[in-house]
């Protein structure tokens, strides 16, 4: 009986310690902030954000209590130290940089402090999963295994349906995945719906109206009448020089008359987003000898990609030429396309320049060669990319870094 007694205490201290454990009470005193008491318990200000539901603009007060996350199992915790970007960081715990980018919320131009803590996901971390009942493998549409470097917003896009139907089906309590693991999916249905647009069309037409001429008309006084012109009522008429006409005579007038229609149209409509384009293809093979990095200490907002002499430079997406030129000295040879979602890629030190301004280019197009990079005593490319007009980390937009 002792022994029993023991046990059920034993297992009682056990529960509250790792209930302890996984949520720290923290009582807000005059003067804290909320990246104060990140940095004081190793966390995040998104991780207490999270925890606390707090709304913008994140105000806390004297006396209040918030729960501070123990999230290690989920995320390392790095320390951003002088000289770090995030390609080095995400390079170093081999996760990708859109994947810091998303666990951190980082906003363009994604640029990062010295001491600041950023969370990293963790690759061995395996979710939970709620105990309410898996859906049975047979009911699923397809069966999806998650491969390396696959997140489950990548692979709801793949299958054209929400992030939250892929959490619900698979009662996922939060969005991360590992390797391996079989998730269902049950695609949308396109299902076709008509509707109608109602649209109006405005058409004119010449109606004739017969007028008898009174004392005193002339054919400018009825032709101004009827907002004609004299030259019509004569060919109308067939009257010859000298165009006289006379009282009670009969003419004929032809009179625009406006008339509006409406018209109905159908239309189709689906219930799934099309397919979108994602990233763009690397404008040259080769190594990435100096990367972006956009802090106080030093600026450069973009990457030297170093190749070989006279290498052919792609364009990294459909898009239109808005620069051609050397007029810009700091950059030479210099290729500016525009693309859609206000995206802009810029091509800098070109050897040769192929194309022109105000032209279209797809794809993959060449348009033109390397040349000598500045100051330096290498051939290759120097390359950004620019969000309206704010410069992004390239290797956030571009797939695995080559060598």
């Amino acid at each position: 009986m002792t022994a029993l007694k023991f046990s059920i205490k034993f297992a009682f201290i056990v529960l509250l310690v790792i209930n302890i454990a996984n949520a720290i009470t923290y009582k807000v005193k005059s003067g804290d902030t909320l990246s104060e008491i990140a940095q004081k318990y190793n966390v995040t200000v998104e991780d207490i954000i999270e925890e606390n539901h707090l709304k913008k603009p994140y105000v806390i007060y004297k006396g209040q209590r918030l729960k501070i996350p123990d999230k290690r199992d989920r995320y390392i915790y790095y320390k951003v130290r002088r000289g770090d970007t995030l390609s080095e960081i995400a390079e170093k715990y081999k996760v990708s940089v859109r994947d810091i980018v998303r666990a951190n919320r980082l906003r363009k131009p994604y640029t990062i402090r010295v001491g600041q803590i950023l969370r990293i996901p963790n690759k061995k971390y395996k979710p939970s999963v709620s105990k309410k009942k898996k859906t049975p493998l047979k009911e699923c549409s397809i069966t999806h295994r998650v491969k390396k470097g696959e997140n489950i917003v990548s692979i709801a896009k793949k299958y054209h349906v929400w992030v939250k139907d892929i959490k619900k089906l698979n009662n996922l309590k939060d969005g991360y995945l590992y390797e391996g693991q079989i998730l269902c999916i049950k695609p949308a249905y396109k299902t076709k719906k008509k509707t109608y647009r109602k649209r109006t069309k405005t058409t004119y037409t010449t109606k004739i109206i017969k007028h008898k001429v009174r004392k005193g008309e002339s054919l400018s006084l009825i032709a101004k009448k009827y907002k004609t012109t004299v030259s019509k009522i004569i060919a109308y008429n067939k009257l010859k020089k000298p165009y006289y006409i006379y009282p009670g005579q009969t003419l004929k007038i032809p009179v625009k008359v406006k008339k509006t229609i409406t018209i109905e149209e159908k239309q189709e409509n689906y219930n799934f987003n099309k397919k979108i384009k994602l990233g763009f293809i690397w404008p040259v093979d080769g190594e990435v000898i100096s990367k972006f990095v956009n802090s106080a200490e030093n600026r450069h907002l973009g990457i030297d990609i170093k190749t070989e002499c006279g290498v052919p430079i792609k364009a990294t997406e459909d898009g239109k030429v808005i620069y051609a030129g050397d007029s810009i000295k700091a950059y030479g040879n210099l290729i500016v396309i525009r693309h859609q979602n206000r995206l802009t890629s810029v091509y800098g030190h070109v050897g040769k320049i192929y194309i022109k301004e105000n032209q279209w280019v797809k794809k993959g197009q060449v348009i033109g060669q390397t040349g000598k990079l500045n100051n330096s005593e290498f051939c290759g490319l120097y390359f950004e990319i620019r969000k309206n007009t704010v410069p992004i980390d390239p290797l956030v937009f571009l797939k695995k870094e080559k060598k």
